[in-house]
């Protein structure tokens, strides 16, 4: 076992809740998109609260990331993040079910 690796698995852990909480309040600010007097200003504080904390983030890790081996971390890092965007993506969007119409298959997306 490498001597970065509880490094790299924290970078993949940081990633993965960086993921959830960016594309989960993504998810949350869509909810509530309708019910709210100032769309708009929701819609630009809410991006620019997820987008600031997940440059900060990224920002610490490559300040603080070791010399050498800095790739490995913000690599890893980021593929936690895009792995968390797709666990969100599968849970919320069901796949689509195949309906026999006739002759044809007939794809439900139910909503």
């Amino acid at each position: 076992m490498n001597s970065h690796s509880p490094a790299l698995f924290t970078s993949l852990i940081l990633g993965s809740s960086l993921g959830l909480l960016y594309f989960g309040g993504l998810w949350i600010t869509i909810l509530r998109f309708n019910r709210t007097t100032q769309p708009i200003l929701l819609m630009w504080s809410s991006f620019l609260l997820r987008l600031g904390t997940v440059l900060g983030v990224f920002h610490l890790i490559l300040q603080n990331g070791m010399s050498d081996h800095l790739l490995a971390p913000l690599l890893l890092t980021f593929l936690g993040f895009l792995g968390a965007r797709n666990l969100l993506i599968s849970s919320i969007i069901p796949l689509p079910k195949k309906i026999k119409k006739g002759r044809k298959d007939v794809v439900n997306y139910d909503l």
